[in-house]
């Protein structure tokens, strides 16, 4: 199973439109999922159009948009459970560690903040950071894609592969 995730594409606040070459290499997933900060309904039509689509509120998502969907989701997805959530938190706890590197010690609470709001998911996907990662924390697999909206110079997604094992890829967009 392939599936596509995508987060922090800010449409149209701080892009136009989805990137041709992110769309191009979507084609042909499974599923798709968008951890937060859409902005618009219609990146869910567009992302939609090309594979079932599961998305989750981030703390840029305007009222109406952020009323029709959760802000964490559990999936069951080809044998593995997954947790979808923006990955933003209340800000007395966010300034503990935003800014860090995901390395860094400070980041445990968040990985810890996120396991706890998503249980049993052996794989979260998050967004928020628009700093893409792979990291393993306690057993569970944290996955940022990147945002889609460039941000100091760089733009991404990811392709997670399911099967025996997990395989994830970053892709530069």
């Amino acid at each position: 199973m392939r599936i596509g995730l995508v987060s922090d594409t800010h449409i149209p606040t701080q892009l136009d439109r989805l990137p041709a070459a992110l769309l191009r290499q979507l084609e042909g997933v499974d599923a798709i999922l968008h951890a937060g900060d859409i902005v618009t309904p219609y990146v869910l039509d567009l992302l939609g159009a090309i594979a079932p689509t599961t998305a989750v509120a981030g703390n840029m998502d305007p009222p109406e948009l952020a009323t029709r969907l959760s802000d964490r989701r559990l999936l069951s997805l080809g044998g593995h459970t997954i947790g979808l959530k923006h990955g933003h938190q209340p800000h007395g706890l966010q300034s503990h560690y935003i800014g860090e590197s995901y390395d860094a010690p400070q980041m445990s609470l968040f990985f810890q903040l996120m396991s706890a709001q998503l249980p049993g998911a052996g794989i979260i996907v998050f967004g928020h950071f628009h700093k893409p990662v792979v990291k393993e924390w306690q057993g569970i697999t944290f996955i940022n894609p990147g945002s889609v909206v460039p941000t100091h110079g760089r733009s991404s997604f990811a392709l997670l592969k399911l099967g025996g094992e997990v395989d994830v890829q970053i892709i530069p967009l």
